[in-house]
């Protein structure tokens, strides 16, 4: 990579973020622009990955922010998005912000799935048989026992009021299988 030295403070700043630049951004302007697109890159590693698969975004951004939602180490975390955010300046961010802002695949936003998860979770944790019996035609690799034990261990998590491991198990065996499930809940 190739340094430049700023016109103002002397320090370098990479060659190419001055070449697209035009010569009357300062480099406070352009600091602010290379965060708002690494903020951006942070709202796009918050989205599933069958949206972000949806949305066209090049080869090594997805691949960056697929790599990112799998880490757990703050730092690696926190290097990873800036690389998200030098990747993001090399493409155009309006299209992106474009199919933020849009309805995707039919559903007015994101709460509209999780409204969904949420009627599913609460039909299971009643332990209706309809409930389960609908969940398990939807997903026939799944273990009748299994899916109750499930249901009845969150269903006494709840009740004591101790932590929500047992439902967070359940919730995420649900959404993985969003996709198989009925738009509408049964009964």
């Amino acid at each position: 990579m190739i340094f430049l030295p700023n016109r103002y403070s002397g320090s370098l700043l990479p060659a190419a973020i001055m070449e697209k630049s035009s010569p009357d951004k300062s480099k406070t302007r352009i600091k602010r622009e290379a965060e708002a697109l690494q903020k951006l890159g942070e709202k796009l590693i918050k989205l599933p990955r069958y949206q972000l698969e949806r949305m066209g975004l090049p080869t090594d951004l997805l691949n960056a922010l697929i790599d990112a939602q799998s880490i757990k180490s703050h730092i690696a975390a926190r290097r990873q998005r800036q690389f998200i955010g030098t990747l993001m300046r090399e493409i155009d961010p309006a299209p992106i912000r474009e199919a933020l802002l849009a309805p995707f695949d039919g559903v007015s936003n994101e709460s509209e799935f999780d409204k969904t998860v949420k009627r599913w979770m609460d039909r299971l944790m009643a332990q209706e048989p309809a409930a389960i019996e609908a969940f398990l035609n939807a997903c026939p690799e799944m273990d009748r026992q299994q899916i109750r034990q499930m249901t009845r261990n969150a269903k006494k998590e709840k009740a004591t009021g101790k932590a929500t491991r047992a439902r967070k198990k359940l919730e995420h065996l649900v959404t993985q299988r969003m996709d198989r499930l009925p738009d509408h809940t049964p009964g």
